[in-house]
Formats: C-alpha cells, sequence, structure tokens
C-alpha cells in the first residue's frame, strides 16, 4: 500500500510537473510572442522612417520614387535586420552603402542688378557722371537702348550691363518711286548714336529688310556721317548695293562696323552683297564715335526706274551695339 501510494505521489507529482511546464511553455510561448509583435512593429516602424527619408531623396535623383518606396519597405520587412533598418532610417551609422550624391547644380545665374550695386538714374547719356570717378556703379540711361539701358563703370569707360545692346530697332515702312526721278538718291530713315556710346573695342551690327515692285531699281543704301556731314554729302558708305539685285523682290541686310581700338578707326564692308561673287574685301574708314554718328538707310533708283508701281520699301531697321 505504501508502494501503491507512492506510485500514486509520483503519477501526480508528474502530473503537476507536466502542468507547469505545460502553463510555463504557454506562458514563454506568449512572451516570445509578444516579443516578436515588439520587434516587427519596431522594424516597421524603422522601415517607415527609412521609407520617407529615402523617399525625400527619391523625389530628386529617382524617376519614380513610389517604387523604389515600396521595394525599399519590402526589402525591410522581409529580413533586413531590425538595428540596421533602424540605422537607415534614422540616419545613424551604418554598412549599408551611402545613397547616390545629388547632382552638382550648375552655377547660380547672375543676379539681377538690384541685388548688386545700386543703380542709379541719369537723365541721359549727356549727364553721366566720369566713369573714373564711379568705378563698379551702375547707372540707368533713357536715351540709349530701345528701351533704355544699364551702364557699368570699370573706372576708365562706361559700358552696357549686356551686350549686343539694342540701339533701334523700327517699323519704318518708308517707300519710295518713281515719281522722286530716275536717279534720286533718297534718305528713308535714319538713327543716331550718341558721342562716346560706341568705345574704342565696341562695334555695330546694322540689319535691314527692303521690299521691292515693279522692274525698277533695286538698290539699297545704308550710310554714316557725323559733324557737318549728311547722307547726300560727306557719308561713309556702309552698303553699296551697286546694282547686284535686280528682280528680287525683298532683301535682308546684315551690315557691321568693328572699331579697331580707337573712336575713329573703324573696319566696315560696304560691298558685301549676300549673292553672287563680289569685291567683297574689309575697307578702312574714319567714322568718328567721339561725335554724334548718324545711321542713314535710303535707296537709289535707276534709269529703269520710270513708273509709281517701282518702288523701294524699307520695312524695318536694327541698329544693335557690340560691345
Amino acid at each position: 500500500m505504501r508502494g501503491d501510494l507512492r506510485v500514486s505521489r509520483a503519477s501526480v507529482g508528474g502530473r503537476i510537473d507536466t502542468a507547469v511546464s505545460a502553463r510555463a511553455g504557454r506562458a514563454r510561448r506568449s512572451a516570445y510572442a509578444g516579443i516578436r509583435r515588439s520587434i516587427h512593429g519596431h522594424v516597421a516602424q524603422a522601415a517607415d522612417h527609412a521609407v520617407f527619408a529615402r523617399t525625400e531623396r527619391a523625389a530628386v535623383t529617382d524617376p519614380d520614387p513610389l517604387s523604389q518606396a515600396v521595394s525599399l519597405r519590402r526589402k525591410l520587412l522581409l529580413g533586413v535586420p531590425f538595428g540596421l533598418a533602424a540605422l537607415q532610417g534614422c540616419g545613424g551609422a551604418s554598412a549599408a552603402p551611402a545613397p547616390a550624391p545629388a547632382p552638382t547644380p550648375g552655377p547660380a545665374p547672375a543676379p539681377p542688378p538690384s541685388a548688386g550695386a545700386p543703380v542709379a538714374a541719369v537723365s541721359g547719356w549727356a549727364a553721366r557722371p566720369s566713369a573714373a570717378t564711379a568705378a563698379g556703379s551702375m547707372i540707368f540711361v533713357p536715351d540709349v537702348g530701345s528701351r533704355g539701358s544699364l551702364w557699368v563703370s570699370n573706372g576708365t569707360d562706361w559700358l552696357p550691363a549686356s551686350s549686343p545692346l539694342l540701339l533701334a530697332h523700327k517699323f519704318s515702312n518708308a517707300r519710295m518711286d518713281a515719281s522722286v526721278g530716275p536717279f534720286a538718291d533718297v534718305l528713308l530713315d535714319s538713327f543716331t548714336i550718341p558721342a562716346y556710346v560706341l568705345g574704342p573695342a565696341s562695334g555695330l551690327r546694322i540689319t535691314a529688310a527692303y521690299s521691292f515692285s515693279g522692274s525698277g531699281s533695286r538698290t539699297p543704301q545704308v550710310r554714316a556721317w557725323f559733324g557737318v556731314g549728311s547722307y547726300a554729302s560727306g557719308a561713309t558708305w556702309l552698303f553699296d548695293a551697286s546694282g547686284q539685285f535686280t528682280t528680287q523682290a525683298s532683301v535682308l541686310l546684315d551690315v557691321t562696323l568693328q572699331n579697331r581700338n580707337a573712336l575713329a578707326v573703324n573696319q566696315i564692308r560696304p560691298v558685301d552683297y549676300g549673292i553672287g561673287p563680289s569685291g567683297n574685301a574689309f575697307a578702312a574708314s574714319a567714322i568718328d564715335f567721339a561725335q554724334d554718328v548718324t545711321i542713314g538707310l535710303g535707296a537709289l533708283n535707276n534709269s529703269s526706274s520710270t513708273s509709281a508701281s517701282d518702288q523701294q520699301v524699307l520695312e524695318w531697321f536694327s541698329v544693335e551695339m557690340l560691345a
């Protein structure tokens, strides 16, 4: 009987131990499950941090930031260690490769004049201060340029803030016909450049559009004069068609002048016809830009201009300064 009792006690003790073990196992499993849930939550949170950080970078460098973000979160949730994910998401040090550097930005655009030297307004070109006493200063000149212009002093000269500088642009629509005579030489329009606007190394580009009708002359002219000169007398011929145009309905002239390190030493191409062979060598001239210089655009009738329908029309012209 004592043996039975001992067996019974052992059996009961075993059952108790089994129950305790089972309860402990359930507690351990429950604790482990809680730990896994906690770790998974931390990983998900870290993944979200990493996705947010990478998405910010991807918005700048990746063509499809949404796909990049989804792919990253999937990788983090399916096996990236928690510590590494946290470091990546929170910006800590890690062995993970550094993100690609952002593209190097290009040079910043030049600041507007208002962000640099103050701009002083003057009443006109003739009222500008001496460049020698205004080094680094900027002025606005209302009577030079098609809408006024900005000029900067280098301590020696005033230079335009932009080049080329559009000095003039005009839809002229000035015309002549045979009624003025078969050999009339007529000024159709003009523009005057104030003294010293061009510097010793500056140039001019003159563009002019002409149209013609009838069978008369097609002889556009571009001339420059200063002082006591005029279109008809004492002018320098910047362009002379000299009968090169015969049947054209229109022409577009591109006339250039370049100062050669002096205000009264220039290089021109007076016979640059634009079509056909011609002796279009450069020529020297002495137009003095230390004085007011007028650019005149006109036309010359020939013996074929006999009808009122034989018209030469200056449609428009522009004058640019090349500084």
